[in-house]
């Protein structure tokens, strides 16, 4: 049986995607444009940038290089019967998925073979927001204190954009405008010992 990954942010971008996961270039038969029913997008996750997590960075102002007190926020896909998301079905190895598994820490994989249109693969998985990456989005809203990386934002629209322009159209038209600010943020390993 083969894996797929369906993409529906950074994911779409397949170049960006083939470097990192250390791949040869994806091959036009490896991916397919799709959509996954039943499901809308929304910038609705977020992790706490005060926390250190092995793996990840955290995030610091622009300007000043301190780092960012608050949490920061990710798109994700929540169920929404009647909608779906446009985005794209990747053949993906064993490893590879573990790979985006870790990249991914702020996701469940889950199984959507069903509700996908269109994929290179029997089986297809896609990455849905944890609860409790949900609920510290609720509570940074509430706080005042969530806020999305600008850069990151670009990027999610340049991946969809990649694709041409009615893949751009489609994923405006089925994401939800983020409710939080969108902020000029750099990871802290792209300082180079400036922090």
């Amino acid at each position: 049986m083969s894996d797929c990954v369906f993409g529906f942010g950074s994911l779409v971008e397949v170049a960006a995607l083939a470097d990192y996961l250390g791949r040869a270039p994806f091959a036009a038969e490896e991916y397919h444009l799709c959509r996954l029913a039943e499901y809308r997008r929304r910038w609705n996750i977020a992790r706490d940038n005060g926390e250190d997590v092995s793996g990840l960075d955290h995030f610091v102002r622009g300007g000043t290089g301190q780092r960012v007190d608050g949490f920061i926020v990710s798109v994700n896909i929540v169920a929404a019967p009647g909608d779906w998301v446009n985005g794209i079905a990747f053949r993906a190895s064993a490893d590879e998925i573990a790979t985006l598994d870790k990249r991914e820490a702020n996701y469940d994989r889950i199984e959507v073979t069903d509700l996908i249109d269109s994929a290179p693969g029997d089986r297809v998985w896609a990455y849905r927001g944890k609860a409790e990456c949900e609920a510290r989005y609720t509570a940074g809203v509430a706080a005042g204190t969530a806020m999305i990386n600008s850069a990151y934002h670009t990027v999610v629209h340049l991946a969809f954009e990649s694709h041409g322009a009615d893949f751009l159209a489609d994923y405006l038209a089925t994401t939800d405008p983020p409710e939080v600010p969108l902020l000029p943020l750099r990871r802290a390993s792209d300082l180079n010992g400036e922090t």
